[in-house]
């Protein structure tokens, strides 16, 4: 289509306009613009969601029935082929995180400014304000230590902040670790995929979560963050592994460090907040991992995108329960549209 001086014309024949509507450009115009609105209208928020097994599964976020179908028909085939007991990580390195911490000099001219802090369970942050012991403790942590570290070439003040968690186990570990990373982040490989945003660098590795902070903005704090953090990573012999639920995501077209973990229903549900109460509330043991999705290969826009969500129940009746108050819960406030290949629900929310 061409745009001449408030006129409209169609190279192709099906939309030649006649002379009549040469007369009356505008009304050209109102029927093009309703001619693209037809085709918007299938474009919307939907959702699709079934279960298999011990697994409820769905799509958010689409913009199309088709999309949040075809999503969901990849996920039920891998969770029909992996249907099996999802084993825990094996764990090689099991050391008290006192022990982890990097001794002096392991990082160029940087030492302990002090006495490391330990904490156990409870203890975690007990007199740290805006230390947030409630997001360690919902991803199971068992106890952590820290210190700080200076260096005499920049004073005699601490500028670097070392703290590390034992979190139980790998999965949990991944968890906390997925929680806040995002495709734009900066990465460094430390033994193991470190994020670097602002002064903080975080990584996991075992069973352990490793968050370092420098107190300024300096290329030799963040030099001596990222020695540390190498220090520490050397002394866990664990391989990099993630939980194995995230199988069950497709990789195509999938955000990169888009995905995420969630040991419990408590931690799923601070993320995903547009699931229903009742659908985790019943079963404590519930375990799901989620990723983002672009809606077109070629897209680069992170934001615009439909999430994929895996949810495992321990048993296949406690499966059959959720999807069934889940499908309630659709039926009642959106409109049903169509049906997955497992006989799972498609609608369309608001």
């Amino acid at each position: 289509m061409t745009y001449h001086e408030s006129r409209f014309t169609f190279d192709n024949p099906r939309f030649q306009i006649s002379g009549q509507w040469r007369q009356y450009p505008w009304i050209a115009y109102v029927v093009c613009m309703l001619l693209l609105l037809s085709c918007q209208a299938e474009q919307g928020n939907y959702t699709a969601v079934s279960q298999n097994g011990r697994y409820v599964y769905g799509v958010w976020k689409a913009r199309t029935a088709k999309a949040a179908i075809k999503l969901s028909r990849e996920i039920h085939q891998a969770s029909t082929e992996e249907l099996l007991q999802v084993d825990s990580l094996s764990l090689i390195t099991s050391e008290k995180p006192m022990d982890l911490l990097p001794a002096n000099g392991e990082a160029t001219h940087w030492v302990r400014a002090g006495i490391p802090s330990v904490d156990v369970g409870k203890d975690l942050y007990k007199n740290v304000i805006g230390g947030n012991p409630e997001l360690y403790h919902s991803y199971g942590f068992v106890e952590g230590a820290s210190v700080e570290y200076q260096t005499p070439r920049l004073g005699s003040q601490p500028l670097i902040l070392f703290e590390i968690f034992d979190m139980g186990t790998p999965e949990n570990a991944f968890g906390v670790y997925s929680r806040d990373r995002y495709p734009q982040d900066e990465f460094e490989w430390v033994g193991s995929r470190a994020i670097i945003s602002g002064r903080e660098l975080n990584f996991r590795k075992g069973r352990y979560f490793i968050k370092i902070e420098g107190y300024e903005l300096a290329s030799q704090i963040k030099q001596g963050v990222i020695e540390l953090a190498k220090a520490t990573a050397d002394q866990i012999k664990d391989p990099l592994t993630t939980p194995h639920l995230l199988t069950l995501l497709p990789s195509e077209n999938r955000v990169p460090h888009s995905e995420k973990y969630f040991p419990s229903g408590a931690t799923l549900k601070k993320i995903h907040r547009f699931l229903p109460e009742h659908l985790l509330e019943f079963s404590p043991n519930v375990t799901g991992c989620s990723a983002t999705y672009l809606h077109k290969k070629s897209s680069a826009d992170w934001m615009d995108t439909m999430t994929a969500l895996v949810l495992r129940y321990e048993t296949e009746t406690e499966a059959k329960t959720a999807y069934n108050i889940y499908r309630d819960h659709l039926e009642a406030n959106a409109r049903t549209v169509d049906s997955t290949q497992a006989g799972g629900i498609v609608v369309k929310e608001q």
